[in-house]
């Protein structure tokens, strides 16, 4: 069939996937392109060479990131358990690591939230919208404890934030962030607020009042369990302690002239940036972000630190990899891996 015969919708499908596909190239594009320049800078080369030759530092890489997942999966327990929704340790070690492998090593726009909102909604059936409101608060929890940790490392530091007026202006930013958390979940648990006539008139004049009913009221019922929210963020600070760490190790083989808590407040703070979805898992974004926080500082090479970060991250996709290839929920499956 030619394409002027085929059906519209076909035809409309082909170019929507051809739009796709140019879009991803596109991104691969500029994460290759920003990665080659970054770390043509600087005997950035020599030093990314210097992580892979340091045979000790590659398995306390690996083990910063299999942890990293078991923190995540328990404090995806914590929420979901406090909703009634039960996530075993091994189911959500499987979607920590799944939700690794599609975030950082698949180009598409299938990323790793996706990938777990799709499973969990699986063992959830009708509570869709209710899964999606807890991961949300996941995300959000361990934001602010990242922030609380940048702050705190800023000013234990007490001199790059003063002398610094770009660093200075983003850590103000991340501390008005993360002022701002708690507040919003005030308003969001506050019964005052759910019984004002304001509150009703909004979700009346808003479209879609159904679904956002169910959201606000799964963001509510955490109102009366304030222990799991703590919980989270105490498990969420103990995960980015330990990635802290691996970035103070990893830094006495690629920066070693950098102190310790420059390199662990920088390299928090530069993993905002890898973040954003520029390009697939950050790439090249986030070396940039890392090159250039760590220049203004007065430090060459910060780049390579991002690389040490994806050199631990690798282990984890691959073991995403095998679980979800294996298929989620079959037995034993994330303590095998």
């Amino acid at each position: 069939m030619t394409p002027a015969m085929q059906p519209a919708p076909a035809r409309q499908h082909g170019r929507t996937g051809a739009k796709q596909a140019l879009w991803i190239a596109v991104r691969v594009g500029v994460a290759g392109g920003l990665l080659y320049y970054v770390l043509s800078k600087g005997g950035n080369w020599t030093a990314a060479g210097q992580l892979l030759s340091a045979a000790w530092l590659l398995p306390l890489l690996a083990a910063q990131t299999v942890v990293g997942a078991a923190i995540e999966s328990r404090r995806l327990g914590v929420l979901f358990r406090s909703q009634g929704m039960e996530v075993s340790f091994g189911f959500g070690y499987q979607l920590a690591s799944i939700g690794a492998f599609f975030s950082l090593c698949i180009p598409g726009g299938t990323g790793g939230d996706v990938m777990k909102l799709y499973y969990l909604t699986a063992r959830n059936r009708g509570k869709g919208l209710e899964v999606a409101t807890v991961l949300s608060i996941d995300r959000i929890m361990a934001m602010f404890a990242l922030l609380c940790l940048v702050v705190a490392l800023a000013l234990a530091e007490g001199n790059l934030m003063w002398r610094q007026p770009v660093i200075r202006l983003l850590i103000l930013g991340a501390a008005g962030l993360m002022a701002a958390v708690p507040c919003v979940g005030i308003l969001i648990g506050s019964s005052r607020v759910r019984a004002s006539r304001w509150y009703g008139l909004a979700l009346a004049k808003l479209p879609m009042r159904g679904p956002l009913e169910r959201i606000a009221d799964a963001a509510y019922a955490f109102r009366d369990h304030k222990a799991a929210l703590v919980r989270a963020v105490g498990l969420s600070l103990a995960g980015h302690v330990l990635l802290a760490c691996m970035f103070a190790v990893a830094a006495t083989v690629v920066l070693p002239e950098a102190p310790v808590l420059v390199v662990c407040m920088l390299s928090l703070l530069g993993m905002f940036a890898n973040a954003l979805p520029i390009t697939p898992g950050g790439l090249g974004v986030g070396e940039s972000a890392f090159q250039g926080l760590f220049a203004l500082a007065g430090f060459s090479g910060g780049a390579p630190l991002m690389l040490a970060w994806r050199l631990g991250m690798a282990v984890q996709c691959a073991i995403g990899c095998a679980l979800y290839i294996r298929g989620v929920g079959q037995p034993r499956a994330a303590d095998i891996a």
